[in-house]
């Protein structure tokens, strides 16, 4: 009797807690949090790669006059960061627009192949540019490990279901809250691409 009673005790258990844990419609699933999360690590590893060695000489080194610097392409990635978060977290203000799983992901691959294209270039806005911040890449590297793991905390700990929520943004279509999660790695890796063309420079020191 008392293991028929403790086994239907364990079973009443499993299930108020399953049901506290039920995902919502728009909210992100473990495994979302999970692509966000690895990406995001992904490419911060990346990008470390390409500057950890840099001498002071090599991280303020300009092709030409309009040109950015490894300094200052590391500095409008770390400046980006926080907005694409900010932009992100405020996405429950916007239209409540589930759509199907295959979109999602459909665009996640667009996303991710657009921002790749150096061949598209674009101005950032004033209060992303870079003016100096950061003296060498051991300075950057410090301040934006804290940024990042910011950046990951706050994947998995959300709990706004922003995967539901949609506004349209120029060339990307219509996006979610969950795509710019996305959106953060694959403009880091962006601007990898613009490190390389600096670095491959036949000026650039050695």
């Amino acid at each position: 009797m008392k293991k028929y009673v403790s086994t239907i005790t364990l079973i009443l258990v499993w299930i108020i807690g399953s049901s506290f844990n039920t995902l919502k419609e728009g909210d992100l699933t473990k495994e979302d949090r999970k692509y966000v999360v690895d990406y995001l690590k992904q490419s911060q590893k990346e990008l470390f790669s390409r500057i950890k060695n840099l001498s002071e000489e090599q991280w303020t080194f300009k092709a030409t006059e309009t040109s950015w610097s490894p300094a200052e392409i590391c500095e409008h990635i770390f400046k980006t960061e926080s907005t694409l978060v900010k932009r992100a977290d405020a996405m429950d203000t916007t239209e409540w627009k589930p759509q199907p799983e295959d979109y999602v992901n459909e665009k996640v691959d667009f996303i991710i192949d657009f921002l790749q294209n150096r061949e598209r270039k674009f101005n950032a806005p004033e209060h992303i540019q870079p003016e100096g911040q950061f003296a060498n890449a051991k300075a950057f590297i410090s301040d934006f490990k804290q940024k990042r793991g910011e950046t990951i905390t706050y994947v998995n700990e959300v709990e706004k279901p922003l995967k539901g929520y949609y506004k349209d943004f120029g060339p990307l279509g219509e996006i979610s809250g969950y795509h710019w999660l996305v959106f953060i790695s694959a403009h880091t890796q962006r601007h990898i691409k613009q490190l390389d063309e600096v670095l491959a420079n036949p000026e650039f020191p050695i």
